[in-house]
């Protein structure tokens, strides 16, 4: 396979959405999309995010040191888009229904049109260039009841339906293409 060289850029990043959830400084919840989340452990697991830019969500978690991480799943896309398109800033973003409950473990707000969410609490704040980089313990996870049985340790992304993200455009999980170990089968 021969390869070309091309300039490092956001060409390429599909990955997973995720819909977080501040407290606002007069304690109404607060909701915008960010995509540049990935996850660590260091004796209990860690999410890690990156937000650039001014957004009313990276100055609620800078004060308040906590957020949620709400995974966008197939059918709640349309409403995380639309909080991907509006500012906090600006208004309260109230012009779609949905609703959402306090954390269990964290004063952070949960969407309950979400299937499976992270309560965090930041435990080191990297300031980059434009951006801050936050790691946060893993203190708490909210599941919907139908995925009680599933096998949490080989969880199946099909069954789950996360929402993935790749510039601009959405996508949904393709089929499985098997397990892990299973590479003799597929090695020729």
């Amino acid at each position: 396979m021969e390869k070309v060289n091309i300039n490092p850029d956001w060409v390429f990043s599909p990955q997973p959405m995720y819909i977080i959830g501040t407290k606002n400084e007069n304690g109404t919840p607060n909701f915008c999309i960010i995509t540049w989340i990935g996850f660590s452990f260091d004796k209990t697991p860690h999410l890690m995010m990156t937000i650039g830019g001014s957004k009313l969500t990276k100055s609620n978690i800078l004060r308040d040191k906590m957020f949620s991480a709400n995974m966008i799943t197939e059918d709640n896309l349309w409403l995380a888009d639309y909080f991907g398109n509006t500012q906090g800033e600006e208004a309260m973003k109230n012009k779609v229904s949905y609703s959402y409950e306090w954390g269990k473990c964290l004063e952070v707000p949960i969407v309950e049109e979400c299937h499976w969410a992270y309560e965090c609490e930041v435990s080191k704040i990297i300031e980059l260039d434009g951006a801050h980089l936050f790691l946060a313990e893993i203190k708490n996870i909210q599941i919907d009841k139908k995925y009680e049985t599933m096998d949490l340790k080989k969880i199946d992304l099909t069954e789950l339906k996360p929402a993935i993200y790749a510039p601009y455009h959405y996508f949904s999980i393709g089929k499985k293409l098997g397990e892990m170990g299973e590479w003799e089968r597929y090695i020729e």
